[in-house]
């Protein structure tokens, strides 16, 4: 072999190489691309079967349920912030200061209200409801610190006898206002709750509710869950018939009229029989109208601060 063709040997040798070589890492960098390829399909087909086993799958049709109700949900809050920020008004005033003198005399001002007020409506009110839960401060007077939350507290204690008596109790028998948070506490908070209890006589007599008849616990209930000046929650709520235990029910007596004779529908019914003869007739052992219940309610009004308060 010549040189010359040595050399086109070699030079074709390398040729080859490099073409090989170059096959190699091409198919090197195709099977890369496959292999992550196949990774991104598996990982889609995961997602896939994940929307498929959804309860609510990402159609178009959820798609647009979910806007809608995410509007009708903001909606919603923008309201509840409203009317949030209306209680927090009420309850903030006019921001005038009231001192301690000023809140002894709105204690017992508000005492001879209550008074007056259920002398109009015809409501007894028990010792421990006469002066609606701040005896202490009739011939005390407060800290400045506690003169706010107290003052509200007092305002809130007098709503809640307004609307017992409104919706016809006989007898408000008792109120209790709860000790304030402590004062750390009330600084630092937005907003808290200060507790009321208060307890009653309810009867079924019908008051008017709206348009719709009900009787007084319903009453009640009702017009304190749907205050406009104050935000009252009812945390806890005790009912007791007056009249103790349930009557025990009769003792059985077996019919003695023949069962396949009709009713004279002519005729009276007959009345049971002192011997257990005749038809007797079931008698109303609760639920008499003049029936009452002894109510005990546990409730929070919500102080709003006046410089965090409103948001």
């Amino acid at each position: 072999m010549s040189i010359l063709e040595n050399k086109r040997v070699v030079a074709l040798s390398a040729v080859f190489a490099l073409a090989f070589g170059g096959l190699v890492y091409y198919g090197f960098g195709r099977t890369a691309d496959f292999d992550s390829a196949k990774k991104e399909l598996k990982s889609l087909s995961e997602r896939i079967s994940e929307y498929e086993s959804a309860e609510f799958p990402p159609t178009e049709k959820n798609a647009k349920a979910l806007r809608e109700a995410v509007k009708k949900t903001t909606a919603s809050l923008k309201d509840l912030k409203a009317d949030f920020n209306t209680y927090a008004e009420k309850c903030i005033g006019d921001g005038k200061v009231v001192s301690s003198v000023d809140f002894q005399n709105e204690v017992r001002g508000a005492i001879d209200d209550l008074s007056r007020k259920a002398s109009e409506k015809g409501c007894k009110v028990g010792s421990a409801a006469a002066d609606l839960g701040m005896a202490a401060y009739k011939n005390a007077a407060a800290t400045a610190e506690e003169v706010p939350c107290r003052s509200f507290q007092l305002k809130a204690a007098q709503r809640v006898a307004d609307i017992v008596m409104d919706c016809g109790s006989p007898l408000l028998d008792k109120i209790y206002c709860a000790p304030l948070p402590e004062e750390k506490a009330r600084k630092k908070a937005a907003n808290f709750p200060l507790g009321i209890e208060v307890a009653f006589t309810a009867t079924r007599s019908e008051v008017e509710e709206g348009k719709v008849p009900t009787s007084v616990l319903p009453a009640v209930l009702n017009r304190l869950s749907t205050d406009k000046d104050f935000f009252i929650k009812i945390t806890g709520l005790w009912v007791a018939t007056e009249s103790g235990n349930l009557p025990a029910r009769d003792e059985y007596q077996a019919p003695t009229q023949d069962p396949n004779q009709g009713d004279d529908l002519s005729g009276e019914t007959p009345a049971a029989s002192s011997d257990g003869g005749g038809r007797t007739i079931a008698v109303r052992k609760t639920g008499s109208p003049d029936e009452t219940v002894r109510v005990h309610l546990n409730l929070q009004v919500i102080y709003f601060n006046a410089n965090t308060g409103k948001k």
